[in-house]
């Protein structure tokens, strides 16, 4: 009589900085090499299954990891003991780890801007001290590939289609929130509940863009360029935006 024959499921890799179907992007393999010279901690994500209490305790990620964003821009967001976020803390726990993760991105900001890459700060809009979200960085063009629009392009952009404060406000929501379904989609927050990681990441959205917004039209506009990616995508964007509405027929007077 043979015996059922027992199945072994293969573990997953450790995602070690960033998923895995990202490691070998060349924008987040220059992003790590950065934080890794510059003695950051970067955070691994178990390939294996944790319990929830070895999840959030110093057996979970700790550190630093990269996701993905609009074009060539990459989200750094910061692990404290398997979170990403505030979520489910008691106010005593909450001050202590807001502080380290604020100093912890302002060291990953810094580094980034050393390095000569753009810097974005992500921080809420909701708590009354200050709480930083994440960090987006965007690397410098290279030679051989210009930015989608350089600051004088955006600048006559913003000319060209009269395009006024609070004109491009609501797109830029829009667009910080379909990338915002781009990270939800590809795993991001994988410590939190699927309910729980779609708040946050259209949360972090809802943040970025008023980040956007507050720098005024001509960073709008470059916003917008890197989430179409070309000159063309944008210009069709912004004609679409900022189109007048169709006159309408006066009515015939009896």
């Amino acid at each position: 009589m043979s015996s059922t024959p027992t199945v072994v499921r293969p573990v997953e890799a450790d995602a070690v900085g960033v998923m895995g179907e990202y490691a070998r992007t060349p924008g987040v393999v220059a992003a790590l090499e950065i934080l890794r010279a510059a003695g950051v901690a970067v955070a691994t994500v178990p390939g294996r299954k944790l319990l929830y209490r070895e999840w959030h305790s110093s057996q979970g990620p700790q550190g630093a990891f990269i996701w993905p964003g609009a074009g060539r821009m990459l989200k750094v967001s910061w692990f404290i003991d398997g979170a990403q976020d505030e979520r489910g803390m008691r106010s005593r726990q909450t001050r202590t780890v807001r502080a380290a993760r604020n100093e912890a991105l302002d060291r990953v900001a810094g580094v980034f801007r050393d390095a000569g890459w753009t810097v974005w700060r992500v921080e809420s809009r909701r708590t009354a001290t200050r709480r930083a979200l994440r960090v987006d960085v965007t690397p410098p063009a290279e030679e051989e590939h210009a930015p989608v629009v350089s600051d004088e392009e955006a600048d006559s952009l913003v000319a060209e289609f009269g395009i006024g404060e609070g004109d491009l406000d609501e797109v830029v929501y829009e667009a910080a929130n379909e990338d915002g379904a781009d990270e939800y989609n590809g795993g991001a927050h994988p410590e939190l509940s699927d309910d729980d990681a779609y708040e946050e990441v259209h949360d972090e959205a809802d943040a970025r863009a008023s980040s956007v917004n507050n720098q005024g039209a001509a960073a709008q506009v470059q916003f917008l360029a890197e989430f179409c990616g070309t000159v063309e995508g944008l210009r069709s964007l912004l004609g679409d935006v900022m189109s007048p509405p169709a006159a309408t027929e006066p009515s015939a007077v009896s």
